[in-house]
């Protein structure tokens, strides 16, 4: 096929425009870290299950899979707070920190890929019980000059909800 001239010259400058400004927003890719893993309820029962993350400013709502699998993904050098709800379950909280995590910046921006499994309990009979703060936490830390990613358990006490006070906020 033959153009013409000034068409072979418009669709060259095309190419141009179009291939800067992929490098122009592969140079600004962000590195994320992706925490995946499952949500486990008690008996295996169906219940909905809600899963926020929250830097206190923004809240993102994350979509779990028909088998309580969830995957969502943090910036690097973010704090958030996960929260995972379900009715008849107490709700737990997570703590998120990617400060530290390794990344790259530009076109060879990557994600650090972090699992773990969170287990709802069920409240019991006749009683409305919050643990008292958060039962992890996630971080990255330096361990003599390499980076290790340190999931913790952190037990927390169960205390009973004030339900007249709960229903006046």
């Amino acid at each position: 096929m033959n153009l013409q001239p000034h068409i072979t010259r418009t669709l060259f400058q095309a190419g141009l425009i179009v291939a800067g400004i992929s490098l122009c927003t592969l140079a600004n890719a962000q590195a994320y870290v992706a925490f995946e893993g499952r949500v486990i309820l008690q008996e295996n029962a169906l219940h909905p299950v809600h899963m926020t993350v929250t830097d206190g400013t923004e809240t993102m709502d994350v979509e779990l899979g028909r088998t309580g699998n969830y995957k969502f993904f943090v910036p690097v050098d973010e704090k958030v707070t996960l929260h995972i709800a379900s009715p008849g379950y107490l709700t737990k909280e997570v703590l998120l920190d990617t400060h530290n995590a390794p990344s790259t910046e530009g076109v060879f921006a990557r994600t650090e890929k972090v699992g773990f499994d969170l287990e709802l309990e069920r409240q019991p009979e006749g009683q409305l019980l919050a643990y008292a703060g958060p039962v992890g936490a996630v971080a990255f830390v330096d361990c003599d000059g390499r980076l290790t990613t340190v999931i913790l358990n952190m037990p927390q006490e169960k205390i009973a909800v004030d339900t007249q006070a709960s229903a006046m906020q």
